[in-house]
């Protein structure tokens, strides 16, 4: 993106100073200072107290009120320190939580500042401040989704197919896409965004170090070509497939050159994060959304990417074969193999567990085609890999996942929505021709969008966490396009 060096300066500066927290800023909040310098006070002289005459368990958990409600009032005082807070706390929310029926500690601490905190923000937005959070008709859309996506409930409990806890686990996913609000919200500035991103892109990298490490590391023992694929890792394989587009269209469309080259190393990191995944519904949906955006918006830069994504293929090559020069051939057949099974039909077991899965999956949705069999239903599917018959609730199909589990009106009002912020994107990267920063959004989303269209056949994004942090990024960088003034862009300047 634009002026890629002094946006990641200008981030570091505002993340180690704090700077929207001037002194002057202070100053204005006079009574709001008192009160944290009182309740500050207060925490400082009840901990040798309470630890004196409680122990150390009771005492922590006295001390711990205080600290609660002082930092509860530094987030409802100044969000965007919260928002950026929660920006670094979703590694924790993305990264775990795979369906067991254990909820830890971690879990409520992650649920309560994530779920909580976006429902206060919306309660004091509508109800105390009384300012406007719809601009259109997808906000509209997205929000009656899910405030009357507890009436699935209902209908859940009727049909006996489900247990309260799995139905509030699946129904919360939905409710932290509306993250894309606040988000909009209160990053109105060139430095806002780029701190999102900054701290964004870190969480990102991090993952996916672990990810690609994880991987050498089991790569360096195999000995057979299953163990190729079976090595792989797989973790929220969506954010990266998302940045990948995002990383592209910022290499494409930045105004200078180091901010070219800094995207086009991200791109060429994510995209390998992506290609350890051995997946190749995330290899083709990443293609195609790539390529299906720059054919409608800029043609010439299809012959760009090509040239890219060659010299990327060579080396990723060279690479393969300098970390496992004693595999590299077996590593390199397995991908090429992985590409050339897509033509396989259902030949290729992958494809036909999909195709048991879509028989159970269409037989239920027949008897509950118009309210849904409720969220958290589980489907009894017969897995050719392992050949054995489980029990689960995931559904790959992304599209027959809202239609069997929300019923048809919420399936037709879903993706009516996902439709028109996909449209919108597409829009605004049209528009938004001289605006870099504004384009590279647009574009990226929009991108991201065709992906996930096509992914969604096969991997279903409204189903897991990461796929919902990938929508309400997506929708949230559709505004920053939309509202962003056109003269903001991370370089500080407009390419001509």
């Amino acid at each position: 993106m634009a002026g890629l060096e002094t946006s990641l300066c200008c981030t570091f500066r505002e993340i180690m100073t704090l700077s929207f927290l001037t002194r002057a800023n202070w100053s204005e909040h006079t009574f709001f200072k008192r009160d944290i310098l009182l309740l500050s006070g207060f925490v400082i002289a009840i901990i040798p107290v309470t630890l004196l005459f409680t122990g150390w368990i009771s005492g922590l958990i006295v001390v711990a009120l205080p600290l609660l409600i002082l930092v509860l009032m530094l987030f409802i005082r100044y969000p965007r320190i919260w928002l950026y807070t929660g920006a670094i706390l979703n590694y924790f929310w993305i990264s775990s939580g795979k369906g067991d029926d254990a909820i830890t500690l971690k879990e409520y601490t992650l649920v309560a500042f994530i779920m909580g905190g976006l429902w206060i923000w919306i309660f004091s937005m509508v109800f105390i401040k009384k300012r406007k959070i719809i601009r259109h008709l997808g906000d509209k859309i997205l929000i009656l989704i899910v405030f009357l996506m507890p009436l699935n409930f209902i209908l859940a409990l009727m049909n006996d197919e489900t247990v309260a806890l799995t139905w509030l686990r699946e129904y919360l996913l939905f409710y932290t896409m509306l993250y894309y609000l606040p988000w909009r919200e209160h990053f109105t500035q060139r430095k806002h965004i780029a701190i999102f991103l900054g701290l964004t892109a870190g969480v990102f990298i991090f993952i996916g170090a672990t990810n690609l490490w994880q991987y050498v590391k089991a790569a360096s023992n195999v000995l057979y070509a299953y163990q190729v694929w079976t090595s792989r890792k797989m973790l929220n394989t969506h954010i990266f497939l998302c940045a990948t587009v995002l990383c592209s269209m910022g290499a494409l469309y930045a105004s200078t050159r180091k901010a070219r080259l800094g995207m086009l190393v991200l791109t060429a990191f994510y995209a390998i994060v992506v290609l350890v995944s051995f997946s190749r519904g995330f290899w083709i949906s990443a293609m195609i959304g790539i390529i299906v955006t720059l054919w409608l918006l800029d043609k010439k830069k299809v012959v760009t990417v090509g040239l890219y994504s060659l010299a990327g293929g060579i080396i990723v090559i060279f690479a393969i074969q300098a970390l496992f020069p004693e595999r590299a051939a077996l590593i390199i057949k397995v991908i090429q193999s992985r590409f050339t099974s897509s033509t396989a039909g259902t030949q290729d077991l992958s494809l036909l567990a999909r195709v048991y899965e879509t028989r159970v999956v269409l037989d239920t949705l027949v008897r509950y085609i118009l309210g849904g069999v409720g969220l958290g239903a589980s489907f009894t599917i017969f897995d050719p890999l392992e050949r054995y018959y489980t029990r689960v609730t995931f559904i790959h199909n992304g599209y027959l996942f809202i239609w069997v589990k929300l019923g048809l009106p919420f399936f037709l009002a879903f993706y009516g929505a996902w439709a028109y912020m996909m449209r919108k994107a597409y829009l605004l990267a049209q528009e938004k021709k001289n605006a870099p920063l504004q384009r590279i959004l647009a574009a990226g989303a929009f991108g991201s969008l065709v992906a996930f269209t096509l992914l969604n056949i096969t991997s279903a994004i409204p189903e897991a966490r990461d796929g919902f942090y990938c929508l309400s990024v997506l929708f949230a960088a559709i505004g920053f396009a939309e509202y962003l003034p056109p003269t903001e862009s991370l370089g500080g300047r407009i390419k001509k």
